[in-house]
């Protein structure tokens, strides 16, 4: 039956890809070698492509952030209107990674949104800009989106451009808490029209704390510097005089050696409180003294009930602490009279405890009991309460000084011109009663709207509006507190500067998208990730340390081990990185005195995390345009290298003790998942002591180096790939063995991204990788996931995807490596890229294109790739491939750069960002010539050294270097096609300007 129902569910694509031999017999691998990928399909991949355009109800998952970087997370949605708002600093947890993979809309909590208006002949007519409005078409590629509007007797067509302004390599630019609306309306009748645009937006400022206590909400409109802001502020009504509360009535604060009389079933509470985390749990905080409940004893399966005795209810509130689930009836606690409930709470799917009060002022004198439950065995099956009280006041979260709540501040809709009056506005919305309000709001909001403009046929005038908030109470701030002190200051920043910031923004998106000759759809989806950035996943302190979730919410502490993968924010904002690295990694999270790099900025070891941040650290060298950075965090660094020396203990190059990791387990033995990161970072840790002029230890890390790359040929290669050496009847849980795992290349990856080149022979690392193509990447996850099927489903069966282990050769381990069925875009992107260098093209493409299937809007947001929550950062590995499909190394001390198009090398253009500065290259080959371009369209980049990549049969070149009219002197070497150029002087390249390099066989 279930056979059956796989089989049923395979897409049309996929059929075409597979063939009926290919499925696999009984016995067989179930992945089958033969992909079935036709020669034609692989021609299609490569192919330049449009602009993907949907239809707004085919596009209904769609949630683009266009919010700045590490504000919060606004989301733009198919039909243009705002979805999300998660602005207000409140801790959302979006699960585990089961729940994030479904298809459904982002909701929209906040009204808000704008109609167009049209006059002619006293006559109004207005559409809302939503799907109400006729054909909405949207085209969203990060950081734009642009939707279309148009509709059957409506003489003005509309197209919205929406997004917060995003330039690379200026973070503080790209991270304004503020959206842009540019909306151009367009006559297409064949008479003169009066157009106008309506904005609207609720005052939602305390958001998530109105519901708890009063707030007194403020709305103005402002006429400044030729602008009208329409302002939302709160403050707290005037405190009346009451009665003074009688003392508080502890009922239960579980700080005792059982539950008392208090009656349990089931195992889920055991016989006594917990005291804090429990087994295999994230951490658990909020909670008052040492005891509290906590069901996840035994973890998320057990059941069970608490029940207290009768109590008679003498004051207004109960209060109490509560975290956990969310499961409403089944893991929640309940108030019951006469054995029914009358009151209930369910966690927050989080393990934070927070203050949570029932209003029971109806309910004085009656007896009642108070029954906690776990009913629940998936994921969040557990609660966790703490400090039951009965009081005449009510605590919850949002307690403490008005100002100081985390919602507290402001928002503003800002037009940036002059607005209609008043009186027009009532006019066009028919206000004269105020009970009616137009049907293109769900309930009544401040509004502004524009002057009317007169439109000749044809003619097309645009309207520009801005969107800002100001939540400065995050826990640890918020970086943009320090530049602006209300979402008024935001609007007014974003519109004094609105040309520059729109101009750069629109200018990356045209490098990266339109001048570029990578397929189109490749680069959305390598883009797409970047947008995580702008999400609930990363934060910006206020004293300047970059820190984030692994996905939204979840997993804290920007884990070193997943982060590993993300590639995308050093490229595109190095500073950030920087700020991790010297913040986190060397800093609060630094063990001084062993070298230790806490994973989570603890004091805890992951081994992949422990060398992952050396590779880091070079990499902040590299995209830094001196050596300041490496200069003052050598020391540390040369200490977290020595650690993990530390755990070779005979220096061979071989760790083979137990090795936390990524897959949150204990790896036992040696095995080149931990083993290639490690040698990975002795290269980068030799490179920086030669900077550093540490020869002694450069020496001494190359000497490790060479024998555990030696020592991991002779005992871990199986022939066809990489193997873990581990005593499975020592060691019978979440180990791999024989297995073919897809990361077991991880550092060798890494060190193409570095420029540290192999740190495995060439031959046998293209051989693991055909192995991890042949074994790993299924064209339907289909058959094989109902053989060994996954505890989260991240591709349904008809869907391609690439397995995170597999055991071709040898018994399937039931216990294997956890999460060894899954599929995951962060590693699949990591294959993918690596793949790329060597020479894998096509497989890296059909592995991005299956990513790409899977998150098309009609199933799965296609901005929100997800893991362990949404928007997981491991995601944006993603920039890896594209770093790779250009070749692209860049040392920013040395002024070092290279380019080695991996795909149509005789024409090929591409984004590049280097320290300073990002722009366009492009390539022209012909059979006796080769001419590069570097174009700079942003900032500076200096330059002392060039490499590039030419047919291996050209045995000698000439060079020619032009910089503004002048040559340029220079010498150059060539050794098997890889040609190298010294510049006799550096040479800096500033805002419009290009070096052009043509090369003569």
């Amino acid at each position: 039956m279930r056979k059956q129902r796989v089989i049923s569910t395979l897409s049309a694509a996929v059929v075409l890809w597979v063939s009926v031999a290919g499925m696999g017999r009984a016995g067989e691998h179930l992945v089958p070698a033969d992909k079935g990928l036709t020669s034609a399909y692989l021609q299609g991949l490569r192919e330049r492509g449009q602009r993907a355009v949907y239809a707004t109800d085919e596009a209904d998952t769609l949630g683009m952030p266009v919010g700045g970087i590490a504000t919060g997370q606004m989301y733009l949605r198919s039909d243009g209107t705002l979805g999300l708002w998660h602005i207000f600093n409140r801790h959302i947890f979006t699960g585990y990674g089961a729940e994030c993979y479904r298809t459904y809309r982002p909701d929209s909590p906040v009204e808000s949104g704008f109609a167009v208006v049209v006059s002619r002949d006293g006559t109004q007519m207005r559409k809302p800009l939503n799907r109400d409005f006729g054909t909405v078409e949207c085209a969203a590629e990060y950081p734009i989106g642009l939707v279309r509007y148009r509709a059957d007797g409506f003489p003005v067509d509309a197209e919205m451009e929406v997004f917060s302004p995003f330039i690379p390599l200026n973070a503080k630019d790209s991270a304004l808490p503020a959206t842009l609306f540019h909306i151009a309306l367009k006559n297409t009748s064949d008479k003169t029209q009066e157009v106008s645009v309506l904005g609207w937006l609720e005052n939602a400022v305390c958001f998530h704390s109105a519901k708890s206590r009063g707030v007194t909400h403020q709305s103005r409109i402002t006429g400044e510097k030729g602008r009208t802001l329409l302002i939302h502020t709160a403050k707290e009504p005037p405190k009346q005089e009451t009665q003074a509360p009688r003392p508080k009535i502890v009922v239960m604060e579980f700080e005792g050696p059982d539950y008392g009389d208090w009656q349990v079933t089931g195992e889920a509470f055991g016989k006594r409180p917990a005291h804090g985390t429990l087994a295999n749990q994230q951490s658990v905080s909020g909670f008052l003294g040492s005891g509290l409940v906590n069901t996840y004893l035994g973890g998320d399966r057990p059941h069970g009930t608490l029940r207290s005795p009768a109590i008679t209810i003498t004051r207004k509130y109960i209060n109490f602490l509560i975290g956990g689930g969310s499961h409403a009836d089944e893991t929640c606690i309940n108030l019951l009279v006469d054995d029914q409930i009358v009151r209930t709470a369910t966690g927050k799917d989080n393990e934070k405890l927070e203050w949570h009060f029932w209003n029971v002022e109806d309910l004085e004198g009656k007896t009642a009991c108070i029954e906690i439950l776990d009913r629940h065995s998936g994921g969040w099956g557990h609660i966790n309460i703490d400090q039951i009280e009965m009081a005449d006041e009510a605590y919850d979260a949002d307690m403490g000084p008005f100002d100081k709540l985390p919602d507290y501040g402001s928002l503003v809709l800002a037009l940036d011109g002059p607005a209609c009056t008043s009186q027009e506005v009532k006019s066009i919305l028919g206000l004269y009663d105020a009970s009616d309000f137009p049907p293109i709001m769900s309930k009544p909001c401040p509004t502004v709207g524009t002057k009317m403009v007169e439109l000749a046929p044809g003619q097309t005038t645009t309207f520009t509006f801005v969107l800002a908030w100001f939540f400065p109470n995050h826990q640890n701030g918020r970086e943009y507190a320090n530049r602006f002190d209300s979402a008024a200051d935001v609007a007014h920043y974003v519109l004094d500067n609105h040309e520059r910031l729109s101009g750069q923004t629109k200018l990356w998106h045209r490098t990266f998208y339109e001048d570029s000759t990578l397929p189109r759809w490749l680069l959305f989806r390598l883009h797409s990730t970047v947008a995580n950035l702008a999400t609930g996943t990363c934060q910006w302190w206020k004293n300047g340390r970059f820190w984030a979730w692994e996905g939204v919410g979840c997993c804290e502490g920007t884990c070193t081990h997943v982060w590993n993968y993300a590639h995308a924010p050093a490229r595109l904002f190095p500073e950030l990185e920087r700020s991790a690295r010297e913040m986190q990694d060397f800093g609060e999270g630094f063990d001084p005195d062993s070298g230790l790099v806490g994973f989570r900025s603890n004091r805890a070891y992951a081994a992949d995390g422990q060398a992952g941040t050396i590779l880091k650290a070079y990499r902040e060298h590299l995209c830094s345009a001196d050596d300041a950075f490496l200069k003052r965090n050598w020391p540390r660094i040369k200490k977290a290298m020595e650690f993990s020396i530390g755990q070779d203990g005979d220096e061979n190059g071989l760790i083979e003790n137990s090795q936390h990791n990524t897959f949150d387990i204990n790896f036992e033995g040696p095995n080149t998942f931990v083993g290639s990161m490690y040698l990975a970072a002795l290269r980068a840790g030799e490179e920086m002591a030669r900077e550093m002029g540490d020869d002694a230890f450069a020496q001494r890390c190359r000497r490790i180096f060479q024998s555990g790359s030696r020592l991991t040929m002779e005992r871990l290669w199986d022939g066809e790939h990489f193997i873990q050496i581990v005593d499975l009847d020592k060691h019978p849980k979440h180990q791999y063995g024989k297995g073919c795992l897809s990361d077991q290349l991880f550092g060798q990856g890494w060190a193409h991204q570095l420029g540290l080149n192999y740190i495995y022979p060439s031959p046998n690392v293209k051989e693991a990788l055909r192995s991890i193509w042949k074994y790993n990447w299924a064209p339907n996850v289909g058959p094989y996931n109902a053989a060994y099927p996954p505890d989260r489903w991240f591709a349904r069966p008809g869907e391609a995807g690439l397995f995170t282990c597999t055991w071709p050769k040898s018994e399937y381990l039931a216990e294997g490596v956890l999460y060894r069925n899954e599929v995951w875009t962060g590693i699949e992107y990591q294959v993918a890229g690596h793949m790329v260098w060597e020479g894998m093209v096509d497989e890296a493409l059909a592995i991005c294109r299956a990513v790409h299937d899977r998150y098309q809007p009609a199933k799965h947001n296609p901005f929100n790739e997800v893991e362990c929550g949404d928007h997981y950062a491991r995601a944006m590995a993603s920039w890896g491939v594209f770093t790779a499909l250009c070749g692209f190394e860049y040392h920013g001390p040395k002024g070092h750069i290279r380019f080695a198009p991996q795909m149509s090398p005789e024409d090929f253009r591409a984004a590049f960002t280097g320290a300073e500065g990002w722009g366009l290259f492009a390539q022209n080959r012909s059979n006796d010539a080769q001419r590069e371009r570097i174009a700079l369209r942003w900032g500076r980049l200096n330059l002392k050294t060039l490499a590039f990549c030419v047919p291996s049969d050209w045995k000698s070149v000439e060079v020619d270097i032009g910089h503004e009219g002048r040559t340029l002197r220079s010498t150059h070497s060539l050794d098997a096609g890889e040609l190298r150029i010294e510049l006799a002087e550096p040479v800096r390249l500033s805002e419009g300007q290009t070096l052009d390099i043509v090369i003569r066989r």
